[in-house]
């Protein structure tokens, strides 16, 4: 056999060999739990941050641990919802458009869109810096645990000690985020029963979304 059919044949053994690699599923899911992320960041929804911030219980116990403040939950969505109802009875009669003798609410919806983006995404940052707060904290204990357990002694002024700090500091952060993932809530919420349909950020289209084999593919290709 000739050297370029040796080669052709190793080429093509190769790509068989290629093909019918499989990539575990834990690549896949970080793979997935990455894009996730990314996504988040860009077009951040309330579900993002509802998978950040303190649950019902666990706000209760945070509130029982440190005492901070979370203000009044029923109250605070309600002031979201306030927000966006207001909005859209004070400019319906402005934004909304009659074409061919039919109403055209697209004006006053681009308007609310925004309105609750604006909402969302300062929830969204909101948690996100709670959840940073909340590792490091975590990350802090389970090290100096072990290494440095002068750490964990009383501080030199009789006041807290650093892990104890930056357990208030995460503390302070999840009742911030609780607070603003509640207005975002009462936005949303509004928003659907008004507009008839869920608020949805805006996202740029930028092609098919991937399917499960395309997204191991590129796992694979980035080594996940």
């Amino acid at each position: 056999m000739s050297d370029a059919n040796n080669a052709m044949s190793h080429a093509m053994a190769s790509a068989q060999e290629k093909k019918s690699r499989k990539v575990s599923p834990a690549a896949v899911k970080r793979f997935n739990e990455a894009r996730q992320r990314t996504q988040a960041i860009a077009a951040p929804t309330l579900v993002d941050i509802q998978r950040l911030v303190p649950t019902d219980d666990q706000m209760a116990k945070i509130v029982s641990a440190f005492g901070v403040e979370t203000g009044d939950v029923d109250e605070l969505t309600g002031a979201g919802s306030n927000m966006v109802r207001e909005q859209y009875n004070l400019l319906a009669p402005v934004l909304v458009s009659t074409i061919r003798g039919e109403p055209n609410y697209q004006g006053l919806k681009l308007h609310l869109d925004r309105m609750v983006d604006g909402l969302v995404r300062s929830a969204y940052g909101a948690a996100n810096f709670y959840e940073s707060r909340r590792l490091i904290a975590r990350d802090a204990a389970d090290s100096f645990a072990n290494e440095h357990r002068d750490e964990d002694r009383m501080g030199i002024d009789g006041g807290e000690n650093r892990i104890a700090m930056l357990r208030r500091i995460a503390a302070e952060n999840g009742a911030k985020a609780y607070a603003l993932a509640a207005i975002a809530t009462g936005a949303c919420a509004a928003y659907a029963e008004l507009m008839g349909a869920d608020w949805k950020p805006y996202q740029r289209d930028n092609g098919p979304t991937l399917d499960q084999k395309v997204a191991a593919a590129q796992a694979e290709a980035l080594g996940f």
